[in-house]
């Protein structure tokens, strides 16, 4: 853990749960209290550090920032926290005013962050010119979000037991470790700048991309059908592609010489049966690849029986030998 957040490489770190209460809170609190050397700025893709859960209604940790960390706020949290920040910047994103600050002193505090992939991208560079060495973002599992773009350097994936029971948990990790496991797509740099751009799905005749007019593969599956009955060469994918889809599609796409190449691996909303036979009958590749560089658990369930940690941390560390999980509750531990 120690070697990823120190690192030169990662200058933007994103926290992501599989499910909610997950524990990203507690995990970025930790990282800020074990690090305080580094110069942190910190954002969210939502509000996080309130009081209280709104569905469970149970306590919830604050956001603790030491002197000289900078973060995203509202104005409730603004009044609330009064001389011990400093103001840097106002911002507006539709309609909603937000406020860049410096921490003058340690303080406990709720951050929040603008709602699209676009407005997040422009706070971190803000954040950089002010001077951030390291931003640390509350991010989410969606492939519309800022933690899926190129943007960010590393992902923390947060392993909460609230998702469900061990082998639900472990289907799960071994999905995502499939998706994270996709290979990057050869292209060239131009390729590379046409399909990030492209919000719809794009054809490869020959060597060039070309547009198909469909933005989502959902009731347009015998037109996308149609298409590749020509001589294709590749199909990009930038929305999701789920388990009806491929019971549609799947055989179609199963051609020799068809490269598929998916904008990011959560666009593949597949089961792991159907991901597992989708990556073994096709060639897939994602143009932005799944950072996911570290595990974090939570043996603590919101809403549920809570799972014994010892016991739920022996159970992943034996099914996945080879990856490294670190417990929330040994982060201190890690970070020393």
């Amino acid at each position: 853990m120690k070697n990823l957040i120190t690192a030169r490489a990662t200058r933007n770190l994103a926290l992501v749960g599989i499910s909610k209460n997950s524990g990203k809170t507690s995990l970025l609190n930790a990282i800020l209290k074990d690090f305080p050397s580094l110069k942190w700025a910190v954002m969210t893709t939502g509000i996080d550090g309130e009081e209280k859960d709104l569905v469970y209604m149970t306590h919830k940790p604050q956001v603790s920032l030491q002197t000289g960390m900078l973060f995203c706020c509202d104005a409730q949290s603004l009044d609330a926290l009064c001389s011990r920040v400093q103001v840097l910047s106002a911002l507006t994103y539709n309609n909603r005013k937000l406020f860049l600050a410096k921490a003058l002193h340690p303080l406990k505090t709720q951050i929040t962050g603008p709602s699209s992939v676009l407005q997040q991208g422009k706070l971190i560079a803000q954040f950089r010119a002010l001077g951030a060495e390291k931003v640390l973002v509350d991010g989410s599992l969606d492939r519309k979000s800022i933690a899926m773009e190129d943007t960010i350097d590393a992902l923390i994936l947060l392993v909460g037991a609230s998702y469900g029971s061990i082998e639900q948990i472990t289907e799960e990790l071994k999905r995502l470790m499939m998706l994270r496991d996709l290979p990057q797509a050869e292209l060239t740099r131009y390729e590379e700048k046409r399909l990030k751009r492209a919000d719809e799905i794009l054809i490869k005749h020959k060597t060039r991309w070309r547009s198909s007019k469909i933005e989502s593969l959902i009731q347009h599956e015998k037109q996308l059908l149609e298409l590749l009955e020509r001589e294709t060469k590749a199909l990009y994918i930038p929305t999701s592609f789920t388990d009806k889809l491929y019971e549609k599609l799947g055989k179609s796409l199963a051609k020799s010489d068809l490269k598929i190449i998916f904008r990011h691996p959560e666009c593949l909303k597949l089961s792991q049966l159907h991901l597992q036979s989708f990556l073994k009958s096709c060639q897939v590749s994602c143009l932005i690849p799944f950072k996911i560089k570290a595990f974090a658990l939570n043996s603590t369930a919101i809403g549920k029986d809570s799972i014994a940690a010892d016991s739920f941390r022996q159970q992943i560390r034996a099914t996945f030998p080879n990856e490294t999980f670190f417990d929330i509750m040994e982060i201190d531990n890690a970070g020393s």
